[in-house]
């Protein structure tokens, strides 16, 4: 069975400028929080999905990986922001990660153990709840700067998601297909059916990519994901603020280029 978005990671080196932006392009974003290992986030929930908004707040929290734990979130993002800022993860939805880390053995993925962590979050009211989350990562020699992973949430849904939270002025309610620049292409794409993510995820080749969507931008990784397509309701909702950060219309689509937003190209569709 396909696997489904549970959320996007998109690092940036300032987290306020980064909402502030969001915020202008019509989108609620959650408040900050905090992880145990030295990064923060906020959130843009959508329908059963969302954007996480992260960048590392505490430089001193993360530590280095050994042979016991090889692989790191707070590392590898750390790191990938050394180079870039941009989309450095795609998180799918999971009732298992046990299960569906075996199942990322079976089809040739480096998988380390899963990764268990709990963390605070604020309600809309401004109470304090717990949350609680298990990783399982698909790691592949081709894909060190674009890694995906199952996200089991192990809380109660009422911890987590809010309608206060899920109503944007800019009519945003999904995520669509995710982009990915890659010299090896057609190998990335063996690789993303064995785990069954091939139907969200669009592997192209660089050229592809720009022949496809009108953009040649400099940002653009070449193994890394480029960007993500975000569905909304209404385009005129969100239109000018779009433009205003630098968007430009191509084939009924908006397109605000990475150079523009952060490393990342999100293509505006309507629904």
């Amino acid at each position: 069975m396909p696997r489904a978005i549970d959320h996007l990671v998109l690092c940036v080196n300032d987290l306020d400028a980064a909402i502030a932006a969001y915020t202008e392009l019509g989108f609620t974003v959650t408040p900050r929080a905090i992880h145990p290992f030295g990064t923060g986030n906020a959130l843009i929930q959508l329908d059963g999905m969302y954007i996480e908004l992260l960048s590392v707040i505490e430089p001193a929290k993360i530590a280095e990986t050994d042979l016991a734990s090889p692989f790191s979130f707070a590392v590898y993002n750390r790191d990938y922001l050394r180079h870039r800022e941009g989309m450095s993860m795609l998180a799918l939805q999971s009732h298992d990660a046990e299960k569906d880390r075996e199942d990322f053995i079976a089809a040739g993925a480096a998988v380390p153990r899963v990764f268990h962590f709990e963390r605070d979050a604020k309600t809309p009211q401004g109470d304090e709840v717990g949350v609680a989350f298990a990783l399982a990562f698909a790691n592949h020699p081709l894909l060190r700067n674009a890694v995906s992973f199952v996200c089991q949430h192990r809380h109660p849904p009422q911890n987590f998601y809010f309608p206060e939270y899920q109503s944007h002025q800019n009519t945003a309610c999904a995520i669509g297909k995710v982009f990915l620049s890659h010299w090896a292409a057609d190998a990335v794409r063996e690789f993303y059916q064995g785990i069954d993510v091939d139907e969200v995820v669009e592997a192209l080749h660089g050229d592809e990519l720009i022949d496809k969507y009108g953009i040649d931008d400099p940002n653009f990784p070449t193994d890394g994901f480029a960007g993500f397509e975000l569905i909304v309701d209404d385009m005129s909702r969100i239109a000018d603020a779009a433009k205003t950060l630098g968007a430009i219309y191509k084939k009924d689509q908006l397109i605000l280029p990475p150079s523009k937003f952060f490393g990342v190209m999100v293509v505006i569709t309507a629904k």
